[in-house]
């Protein structure tokens, strides 16, 4: 199982299967949950429950569960004790929560039990968290993510299957979107002082970039978000989990947004403005001065040697034959001492060790395997560096030329959609490098014929950005990206 990521600590995820529609008059015939602690499977439970009045012929159509299945099992008020202690002290999570949650209120009343709680509406986080879907109904999610599916309408399947949806989420959302949307979906947030409450009801749940101004214009802090409104409540919950928030919360007056299509090109506006602008509480992407990596050599032996070389981030094809990105020096030394000790490679061909010839400490050790003094042989030594260096080596530009990625507009249906994020945005990128959104045909080609500036050289947190969605054929498809290699303009401006 995915483990789950910024989801409640402790959750229930949880489905009932009922007589009917209604709470007050309809009674459970079957519960099931899946108990999530720390983001792993803890608990799996389901009973069927006999509820004392018939099930209609529709609903055993439905779920196929009859009257005399039902004969003999529980009533709710059997269980209700084990039930109750399954869910205290935990999120409830369901689909279309109102419903479940209802029902278990109204049966817990009958056997004298007061239970409430703030549910988690998984229908609600689809929204959020998959805003440039229409349908977010169960059947709708089974058959966008291929979901295997043996019981539909039966309380166990129908649980399974809002795990699946979470898992998915685990493997496609940031861990601190889907905190700050659940977060939001759960509770009210206090909002500062000084900020007006219109600031925040102007707020779509669209993706797009946010930017928080103190009374005098300064610009405090640029975020991004696939739904800007629950980013920026979760900024003022009650707690103020960091320092940095509450500062914010304490000089903020004024909020501005920028909506686009999807989470794509939020992150690259977010990553744009962010070294553009210079927020005064933004520190995660601050512009990198400087930047690290392992480059490979050959002695006059045949060794393969390993030096700390700084990067050019205006040759990117340089950048992409060496190994590893580093914000520090000290960074790139620990990796490579790391790398050295956990493969056995030579401390001294290394470059840990400054000896200019002879063994190294690690082989007086026993933890080199003596390609310093010539007793492991240069071809088998060169291919375990090799080896040892392949989960930091940078990926190659994959296509022929530059590229151009169509994200499109958000759905018509949205009537809280703003004009920008109804327009398709087209993002221009060459060699990993992004070179901004174009309008047209001819700035396309302007920006492709530009000489190069700063602002066109390598940037490592772009170059994340770009790997994460466009080597991701899940992301391609969940945010509907079209990739288009741009081989003609390439000629013309050869």
């Amino acid at each position: 199982m995915t483990t789950l990521h910024g989801f409640p600590k402790k959750m229930v995820l949880l489905d009932c299967e009922t007589t009917g529609g209604k709470a007050t008059v309809d009674r459970i015939t079957e519960i099931a949950l899946i108990v999530i602690t720390d983001g792993v499977i803890t608990e799996r439970w389901e009973q069927l429950i006999n509820p004392g009045i018939s099930i209609p012929p529709w609903i055993t159509k439905l779920t196929g569960i009859s009257n005399s299945m039902l004969a003999g099992k529980p009533s709710f008020e059997t269980i209700a004790d084990e039930l109750i202690d399954k869910l205290e002290g935990k999120v409830l999570v369901a689909h279309n929560a109102r419903f479940d949650y209802g029902f278990l209120k109204n049966e817990f009343k009958r056997v004298g039990i007061e239970y409430t709680t703030k549910p988690l509406c998984s229908v609600k986080l689809s929204r959020r968290l998959n805003p440039q879907f229409k349908r977010h109904g169960l059947d709708a999610i089974i058959e966008r993510l291929s979901i295997p599916m043996s019981a539909r309408h039966r309380a166990m399947g129908d649980t399974e299957a809002i795990l699946h949806l979470f898992q998915h989420f685990s493997q496609t959302c940031e861990p601190e979107e889907i905190e700050a949307i659940c977060k939001s979906l759960r509770a009210n947030s206090s909002l500062p002082s000084h900020l007006p409450a219109g600031e925040i009801q102007k707020l779509p749940c669209r993706p797009g970039v946010y930017r928080f101004y103190s009374e005098n214009g300064q610009l405090l802090y640029v975020g991004k978000s696939i739904s800007i409104r629950d980013r920026v409540l979760n900024h003022f919950s009650s707690d103020h989990s960091n320092a940095k928030d509450l500062k914010i919360s304490q000089l903020i007056t004024h909020i501005d947004y920028t909506e686009t299509p999807t989470d794509f090109g939020a992150q690259l506006l977010e990553n744009t403005e962010i070294k553009t602008l210079m927020p005064a509480y933004n520190r995660r992407q601050t512009k990198t001065r400087k930047l690290y990596q392992l480059e490979k050599t050959t002695d006059i032996s045949g060794y393969l040697q390993l030096q700390i070389v700084l990067a050019d981030t205006s040759n990117v094809s340089e950048i992409t034959q060496r190994f590893g990105l580093f914000r520090s020096k000290k960074k790139a030394e620990s990796t490579l001492r790391y790398l050295a000790e956990a493969n056995q490679l030579c401390h001294r061909l290394s470059g840990l060790e400054k000896k200019a010839s002879g063994a190294c400490f690690a082989h007086q050790i026993r933890r080199c395997k003596g390609a310093c003094v010539h007793q492991e042989s240069a071809e088998h030594y060169n291919l375990r560096v090799d080896m040892s260096l392949s989960s930091i080596k940078n990926l190659m530009w994959p296509w022929a030329s530059a590229i151009l990625v169509t994200e499109p507009a958000a759905p018509k249906h949205d009537k809280n959609t703003a004009s920008d994020s109804a327009t398709t945005h087209y993002h221009l990128i060459d060699q990993w490098i992004y070179l901004g959104r174009v309008e047209d045909e001819s700035t396309m080609h302007n920006r492709l014929n530009a000489t190069p500036t700063n602002t066109s050289h390598f940037d490592l947190d772009a170059y994340l950005i770009l790997i994460r969605f466009l080597l991701n054929p899940e992301l391609i498809k969940q945010h509907q990206l079209q990739i288009t290699p741009l081989t003609h303009q390439l000629e013309e401006r050869g």
